[in-house]
């Protein structure tokens, strides 16, 4: 092992980097290939041809040729003849292996029902096949698969020549889906008769797959077997298949090669597979036993590898390997295993578990130490003794000596250290702790306490544990040690004993701070224990926060605002604001400042954009709103009577006024800036806006100290406040970050409120440093308070884009609220992307040409719609319903229009006026005819629009009105637009509310908002109340209709009720916002938290209103507050009670302070157990005594108070009313003494009934006994339950508190979800009213048709008897011409035939003609076949042309390319030239060179590429498979052919464009040779430029040497020189590189040269072909005349018949198909016009750019004699 990473080492040392595994960077698959390699064995077939003996076989093709028929024999001895021998393994290779003769399969003689199946040997990723076929291709067949070992097979897909008829219950191609089977017509035509191919793919292309490895593609893919099911044969016409064997020999299947493409299943995990056991390998065949890498295993690498579970199992997919992690046991175990649950724990990132963790460890990893060892600091976890043994010292140590197993630095916890005694310390629990002695081991705290304060003294220890002394730190005072100094606080264990209070010098008022805890003095809104942090809500103004936009200044009527958009790619805007104002000569702008917070210096700049070279002169005048402080420190800054001019240059953007101003704080000003004429006419400038920026060094904490000092020097080195003159901002320094916070607290006392607007910022939070909201998409400002332009919209979302069409619209702005862009005039819509109504064809907009009878059209075409006036066409320029009406009339005997009756013979129903509701005559009809209903005799009129009812009494949908009555009429319901007059019902038939307001509408005429929304109404702009559903009041309504305001809960404010008043919180609630009511004297402020309503509390108070003292303390804090100091370990919550400072215990602890043991419980807290039973007992026992005692004691005190007779005066009444009771009784008694004796026996019984009561009464008083102690241990778990009852009331609260904060920052969630439902629900209402109004003009249809067919009938009856007639005619006609079809099928198919000839067919056979015959449809495909050949060679020709002409163009863009490589060295060059003086001489010689060569005539470098570019991207676009088609195609148009003629003048077309193309690619061969030329001569002019280049370099080294030589005022030049010395060598691997271009771009001309030539040789080839085409077609028409005049007699019988019009159908389309190449050769004629309009187009850019080169040069020139003046 140490020798073969001795080895790695040394190869890497030696410069040698091991080659990248390919699985290492990702996902890896093995090779894919041909299943069938190798796999000989596992090919089955149900049917092989000669395996039982020789059989015969003919091939219909070679009915031709003079052999037809052959023999098979496949048996053993016959293998090695692939001419008779075809067994299935033949289909693994196209050629017998060693010799060069075809091998293929062949099946048995008509058997039809053939299974081909291969038997994988492992699981394989299967995913195409490819059958060749030597025959025809199956008529049916299908694909199948089983990844089951055969148990179970699918079908991958179904292949039928008529899937409809093969596989009835299957779907046609393409599938929908991976799982989708279908079948597919493409594959299963008879033709070709010979090498046909089936090709199916696993995955079809046309189906998109987003995860390769979800089940269903998995299931697609895996595979252990495959069969191939052929089900049919094509019989060409012999359609049952008997058993006679010239029949049968002649059908049967034939393969000359399979390829089952695929790989070994390795889900991404292995590059490559190894032989399974026993299989024979061989070089080219796919093996199925993983190699498995990223530590997984298996046969396909399906699982992980031992001791690699700490990631669950997954497929490598893409760029992610997925590999299995190897456990962390860290050395402690020896195996592990995956557990979701931990893994899922850990957030899906660690799932391993380790088995018998050793060497005392413990956990899922082994990473704990078992109790009483703990994980020593010196060693790892993984090390065999990481886990040591506690050694505690009994003395100081408790628990029994355990110590903590693992350091924690986050909670203080050090590894090994044992738990002390309270005065006791050390790891070992060895030492007392600092301020303590004496440590015992009987001494329940350990050690005895010193006098001294620990933290005050030296080293914490309190006092010497010899004298008792104490000595104070450094920065305490103090006879005890226990106070800070002054600018000093909290006294700890520090070296020095305080801190330094280290106030921040702008945020606090002085360097003075509480004593305790730190807090300085700060300004208002700044927090922070040294107050350098804003307060939440709050920021530090930046220099440039005093910012006035000249947008929103007093400006004179001549400026204009103009509003910018700003930039798409991301740049950062170079203004502030909207925009920027454009002033003139003579203009003026003016500020109001009234927001100066301190007085000092101010520095006043002005931001623009110059728009033309020069400068604008501009005079500033300041002018206060009353005089200076005569003592404050502007007074002798007096204002100047004058204004100060300022210069605005064209090479900057701001400009800084000088001197600066002294400006007092709260103090008026205005600052005019009056623009003077400048030296041209009509000059401007866009004014951004103006900073007022303070003199910061002159601050007080820039100055006075050493420190102070450091700080200005620091910020003036970082510039900290030169990044905000420019409106451009730059990434500000972190060292000027706290300076300029102190800045903003100085200068504008105290930090400003953020102020973000809720709406368009994502939070109320800003940047601390510059106030700036984190603002919504689109939304700008500093408190994101506006859309930005090109925007609008400005909801919770952010603003929406303007998206305004480019052309349709004068620009991107469009309305703030609605969205609406300014159109240009035509146009409308919300972003200008339509046509006016009655306008068409955007962008052009064209008025609607419809004659007056419609008011719009398609806006894309033009056609009118809904042409109105009985009129139609596409203008509604034709009247066909008046005229078809009448002529319908005529022919039915009918009445006319606006009559009805029905006046023919044997009916005499006179035609009367139609009653709609009264006659035309009358002038109260409302329709222009009527008819009879047969069924009823009802008048149904036919209403004109707007009316409706059998009479057109009453009004139709969206009208309303009373037509009844005379002079009445329906008038359309005016519902404001907000209404859709597709759906019935939308307004009321008599009073025209309209009843179904749209666009949330509602009102008589939908003139209102609905409720639960606002806006505009009449413009269909309500929008959806946006009411925080927790500040709104419900039962108040909806919002306000107009404004959007909605109704809010008590003290909630904004317009969608989701802000609390001011001073008010818990907006949660639902009931509305309650006070803060913070106290006055214990918060810093009278707001609270929103939403836990915390109060801002000062140091030493707390409670939610800091009205009680602070977190762990009790008392009142106006008084004194004490610390609670609850022991840790026996209290429930360090919080005591905050009156008497009781602490919390747990269940058996107790104290004041939950430090010793409850009553009842023994033992050291809070190690405390209970006492037992028999202190329950005893407690009992006591606590009857004391109570009885108490009740004593009370007597006794009565007695004392009240005297004896006093004391029981009642008892003594009692008696003495008893013993005169007695008295009374035993004078009035006559009892006698038998009944006295009853008495006695009655008493005895008496008593011994209260003898076995008083002993039920004794078992009783035990069971109540044992009774009430269970109810102790009882009450001991309740209380242990309240306990855990407290907690989980808690918890509770916790998780209500955050529902509601959920609730309310997810209330819009649910309100959308609710809106959802809404919209749905009205979507499904609409529906069923679309449902009902179509089902309605069903209805009214149906009547008219049942009308009109009434009327109609006899008519139609009679008809049918004629037709009827005249079939029976025709019948009898095709009879007699049956008879003739013998003598016409032996002219048209070479056999008579009666009436179908075997072999050539006939007239109606479903064939006519073939190989050997001779009639005239034979002759015709021949000549169609000639046809096709010429223009397969035409287009052929044509795409070399195309070829040609894209690899000029791709030259042209290369050598473009390298004009431009040229043009930079050239520029180097110059610059070395100018740095140089010493190299003058040689740098003017190679400026002369290149000025010769850019002067040189001929083609540029630039446009030499772009040819060259383009005539490169030219490529064919067709694939071989689709010329096949294409090839196929024509075939079956020249099949078609009757017109030979026509077919002639078509090629003659066809032949003169080929001469043209022809002479073109001559053409473009010329122009590439000249092309070529004028590389060449680029190249010399470059290798010219190299020498000269060269020669620039040896003259820099020389000058590098003579300005070393030179004084110091010299070495920037020196330096500058090194730069250009630099730049020249960049220049020339620049030209080496362009110089091996110019040699690929020869080599590419060359290739160009042959292209040529072939192109040239092919179209003269084209030319020659279609001459002989056009001979032969010359001789056909002479043989097709002598036919057609053979025919003429004959052919006038079949005038009807089905065969002429089916060749007439085949010539027109024909005729189609060659129009259509006619225009495919147009448009390449075009596209080719258009290359050249692109060439001319370029070489006019590129003088362009000649031209801005010289320019370019002239500059360079005019550097270099700058720099030779100023040398010499």
């Amino acid at each position: 092992m140490t020798l073969k990473v001795y080895n790695k080492c040394w190869l890497r040392v030696h410069g040698y980097t091991p080659p990248i595994h390919p699985c290492d960077q990702g996902s890896c698959y093995p090779a894919t290939g041909n299943l069938l390699i190798g796999r000989e064995d596992r090919l089955s077939s149900s049917s092989t041809c000669g395996l039982n003996g020789e059989e015969r076989y003919c091939i219909v093709s070679h009915l031709e040729d003079k052999k037809k028929c052959f023999r098979c024999d496949s048996r053993p001895q016959f293998m090695r003849h692939p001419s008779l021998s075809h067994r299935i393994e033949n289909v693994i290779s196209r050629l017998y292996p060693g010799t060069q003769q075809r091998s293929w399969w062949q099946s048995e003689n008509g058997v039809e029902d053939v299974t081909l199946q291969v038997d994988l040997e492992a699981e394989f990723h299967f995913t195409h096949l490819i059958i060749t076929f030597k025959t025809f291709r199956p008529a049916a067949m299908l694909i199948e698969r089983s990844f089951d070992e055969g148990k179970t097979w699918k079908v991958y897909r179904y292949f039928a020549d008529n899937c409809t008829d093969q596989f009835p219950r299957i779907d046609k191609a393409p599938a929908l889906n991976l799982t989708h089977v279908v079948c597919e017509e493409r594959y299963s035509g008879v033709a070709p008769s010979t090498e046909g191919e089936v090709i199916f793919r696993v995955l079809p292309k046309n189906v998109q797959i987003t995860d390769p490895y979800a089940q269903e593609v998995q299931n697609l893919l895996k595979v252990t077997n495959l069969r191939i099911k052929f089900k049919k044969l094509h019989t060409l016409g012999d359609d049952l298949l008997d058993k006679r064997m010239d029949i049968q020999e002649k059908y049967y299947y034939a393969i000359y090669e399979m390829v089952v493409r695929g790989s070994c299943s390795c889900y991404g995990h292995a590059s490559r597979c190894l032989p399974m056991p026993g299989v024979e390998t061989r070089p080219d065949m796919v093996h199925g036993r993983c190699e498995c890498t990223h530590n997984t295993k298996g046969l396909n690498c399906h699982e992980c590898d031992d001791f690699y579970w700490d990631l669950p199992w997954k497929p490598a997919i893409g760029k992610q390997t997925n590999a299995c992690k190897r456990c962390n046991c860290n050395n402690h175990a020896q195996s592990c295993h995956f557990d979701n649950a931990v893994f899922e724990a850990s957030g899906n990132v660690s799932g391993g578990v380790c088995d018998n963790c050793l060497h005392n460890t413990m956990g899922h990893k082994c990473e704990l130490c078992k109790p009483f060892y703990f994980l020593s600091s010196d060693r790892k976890i993984d090390d065999v003794d990481a886990c040591q043994s506690c050694d505690c010292d009994p003395r100081g140590a408790l628990d029994e000596g355990i110590c903590v197993s693992k350091t924690d630095v986050d909670n203080g916890l050090e590894a090994g250290k044992c738990h002390c005694k309270s005065n006791v310390r050390g790891r070992r629990c060895d030492q007392c702790e600092y301020g303590f002695w004496d440590l015992q081991e009987d001494n329940p705290e350990g050690c005895k306490e010193c006098s001294c304060h620990t933290l005050g003294t030296v080293e914490n220890q309190g006092c010497n544990v010899y004298t008792g002394e104490c000595t104070c730190k450094r920065y305490v005072t103090g006879r005890d040690c226990n106070q800070c100094l002054l600018e000093y606080y909290g006294l700890s264990e520090d070296k020095d004993g305080c801190k330094p209070c280290d106030c921040d010098e702008g945020g606090s008022y002085d360097n003075m701070c509480d004593v305790v805890t730190g807090q300085c003095s700060c300004r208002p809104h700044v927090t922070g224990r040294n107050c350098s942090t804003p307060e939440q809500g709050y920021f530090a103004g930046l220099p440039d926060h005093i910012l006035y936009e000249a947008e929103v200044a007093n400006r004179s009527p001549d400026v204009q605002v103009q509003i910018r958009e700003p930039y798409r790619d991301g740049r950062d805007s170079t203004w502030t604001g909207p925009g920027f104002v454009r002033v003139y000569d003579d203009s003026y702008l003016e500020f109001d400042i009234n927001d100066i917070m301190r007085t000092m210096e101010y520095d006043l700049v002005v931001r623009y954009e110059p728009q033309q070279p020069g400068w604008q002169q501009v005079n500033v005048l300041v002018i206060p709103d009353s005089p200076p402080d005569p003592n404050g420190p502007c007074a002798a800054n007096q204002f100047q009577t004058g204004p100060t001019t300022l210069i605005l240059r064209s090479e900057t953007r701001e400009e800084m006024l000088y001197p600066p101003l002294c400006l007092e704080a709260g103090k008026h000003y205005k600052v005019r800036l009056d623009f003077q004429p400048g030296d041209k006419p009509q000059s401007s400038v866009l004014i951004d806006s103006i900073v007022i920026i303070p003199k910061t060094t002159a601050l007080p904490f820039f100055n006075g100290t050493a420190m102070n000092e450091y700080k200005r020097q620091m910020y003036e080195r970082y510039r900290c406040d030169s990044a905000f003159v420019s409106a451009s901002r730059y990434p500000v320094p972190d060292e000027c970050k706290k300076l300029l916070t102190s800045v903003g607290y100085t200068v504008f006392d105290g930090a400003f409120e953020c102020g973000c607007n809720l709406q368009g910022s994502t939070s109320a939070m800003c940047d601390p440093l510059g106030g700036q909201c984190n603002c919504k998409p689109n939304v700008m400002g500093r408190t994101c308070g506006n859309c930005a332009p090109g925007t609008f919209g400005f909801e919770s979302g952010g603003c929406r884009p303007c998206e305004c069409n480019p052309i349709g619209s004068l620009d991107n702005f469009c309305d703030a609220q609605s969205g609406q862009c300014r159109c240009r005039p035509n146009t409308y819509g919300l972003h200008c992307d339509q046509c006016q109504p009655g306008y068409w064809n955007f962008p052009n907009c064209q008025q609607c040409t419809c004659n007056g009878h419609a008011d719009i059209c398609d806006s894309l075409v033009g056609h009118c719609i809904d042409c109105r006036d009985n009129t139609t066409g596409t203008t509604c320029d034709r009247q066909v319903l008046i005229q078809l009406q009448k002529l319908i009339s005529r022919l039915l005997n009918l009445c006319v229009e606006s009559y009805y009756g029905d006046p023919r013979l044997g009916i005499d129903i006179p035609c009367r006026p139609c009653p709609c509701p009264g006659t035309i005559s009358e002038g109260h009809s409302f329709a222009s005819r009527c008819a009879l209903d047969k069924q009823t005799n009802d008048v149904i009129c036919e209403c004109q629009e707007g009316y409706a009812g059998p009479r057109c009494d009453t009004c139709g949908d969206n009208y309303f009105g009373n037509p009844e009555v005379p002079g009445g009429e329906c008038r359309s319901c005016s519902c404001n637009n907000n209404i859709d007059i597709s759906r019935p019902g939308n307004c009321d038939l008599k009073t025209g509310e309209c009843l179904q307001c749209l666009f949330n509408t509602e009102g008589f005429s939908c003139e209102h908002c609905m409720s639960g929304f606002y806006g505009d109404a009449i413009s269909q702009m309500c929008r959806s109340c946006v009411c925080n559903i927790l500040g709104t009041d419900g039962a108040a309504g909806a919002c306000d209709r107009i404004t959007g305001q909605c109704p809010c809960l008590p003290n909630v404010i904004g317009t969608s009720c989701d802000e609390c008043r001011e001073d008010h919180w818990k907006i949660a609630s639902g009931e509305g916002c309650e006070a803060c009511d913070c106290d006055p004297i214990g918060s810093l402020s009278t707001q609270c938290n929103l939403y836990h309503g915390q109060c801002e509390c000062k140091p030493g108070f707390g409670g939610r209103k800091c009205d009680q003292c602070q977190a762990d303390y009790y008392g009142d804090p106006n008084v004194e507050c004490y610390a609670c100091q609850c022991n840790s370990w026996g209290s429930q919550t360090q919080q005591c009670d905050r009156v008497n400072g009781s602490c919390v215990c747990i269940t058996g602890v107790g104290g004041h302070k939950c430090d010793t043991c409850a009553r009842g419980f023994i033992g050291t807290a809070p190690s405390c157990r209970e006492c037992g039973e028999c202190f329950e007992n005893w407690d009992l026992i006591i606590g009857e005594l004391k109570t009885k005692t108490t009740r004593v004691v009370d007597a006794a005190s009565q007695v004392k108070q009240q005297g004896a007779s006093g004391a029981y005066t009642s008892d003594f009444e009692i008696m003495k009313y008893r013993v005169d009771e007695v008295n009374r009784l035993l004078e009035s008694s006559s009892v006698s003494s038998s009944d006295l004796d009853d008495l006695n026996d009655m008493i005895e019984e008496r008593r011994q009934w209260f003898d076995t009561t008083s002993t039920g009464l004794d078992n009783a008083s035990d069971e109540l006994a044992n009774i009430s102690e269970r109810i102790l241990r009882s009450n001991s778990s309740l209380a242990v339950l309240e306990s855990k009852v407290g907690a989980l009331q808690s918890s509770a609260t916790s998780l209500k508190d955050q529902a509601i904060n959920l609730q309310e920052a997810n209330v819009e969630g649910a309100l959308n979800l609710t809106r959802e439902a809404k919209r749905r629900s009205d979507d499904s209402v609409r529906r069923a009213d679309g449902v009902q109004k179509l089902l309605s003009d069903s209805e009214r249809q149906r009547r008219r048709i049942g009308a009109l067919l009434d009327q109609i009938s006899p008519q139609i009856n009679k008809t049918q008897d004629d037709v009827s007639n005249t079939l029976e005619k025709l019948e009898a006609d095709i009879d007699s011409v049956n008879g003739m079809f013998p003598d016409l099928n032996e002219l048209v198919c070479d056999r008579a035939g009666d009436p179908c000839d075997s072999h050539c067919g006939g007239a109606g056979c479903g064939k006519c003609g073939g190989i050997s015959c001779e009639g005239a449809v034979t002759k015709a495909d021949n000549a169609l076949k000639l046809a096709q050949d010429a223009y397969t060679a035409l287009k052929l020709k044509d795409a070399d042309a195309d070829d040609l002409l894209r690899a000029v163009t791709q030259t042209k863009s290369e050598v473009d390319e390298a004009k431009n490589l040229a043009m930079m060295a050239y520029d180097e060059t110059q610059t070395a030239k100018n740095q140089s003086e010493a190299a003058k001489a040689v740098l003017e010689q190679i400026e002369e060179d290149i000025k010769d060569a850019l002067d040189t005539q001929g083609a540029t470098p630039e446009e030499i590429r772009q040819v060259a570019d383009d005539v490169m991207a030219k490529t064919i676009t067709l694939r071989p498979e689709q010329i096949d088609e294409l090839n196929e195609g024509i075939k079956t148009s020249v099949a078609a052919l009757t017109d030979i003629e026509q077919i002639l003048r078509e090629t003659e077309d066809d032949l003169n464009m080929a001469k043209q193309l022809k002479e073109r690619a001559d053409y473009a061969a010329s122009e590439a040779e000249n092309v070529l030329q004028e590389a060449v001569q680029v190249r010399g002019e470059l290798d010219k430029t190299l020498a000269a280049q060269r020669n620039a370099e040896a003259a820099n080294e020389k000058a590098k040497e003579d300005i070393g030589a030179a004084d110091l005022d010299l070495k920037q030049i020196g330096s500058e020189t090194t730069n250009a010395e630099t730049t020249a060598s960049d220049s020339l691997t620049e030209i080496e590189a362009l110089k091996r271009r110019l040699e690929e771009l020869q080599k590419k001309n060359l290739q160009n040269e042959r292209r040529r030539d072939q192109a040239k040789n092919e179209s003269e080839s084209a030319l020659r072909n279609a001459t002989v085409v056009q001979e032969t077609a010359a001789r056909l028409k002479e043989e097709y005349q002598q036919v057609s005049r053979d025919l003429e007699s004959k052919l006038t019988l079949f005038e009807g018949a089905k065969e002429k019009d089916k060749l007439q159908n085949r010539a027109n389309t024909l005729a189609n198909n060659i129009n259509d190449k006619r225009k495919e050769l147009q448009e390449m004629e075009n596209e080719y016009d258009e290359h050249e309009r692109r060439a001319v187009s370029i070489a006019n850019e590129i003088e362009t750019l000649a031209t801005i080169m010289e320019e370019h040069l002239r500059a360079i020139r005019k550097i270099e004699e700058y720099h030779r003046t100023c040398n010499s």
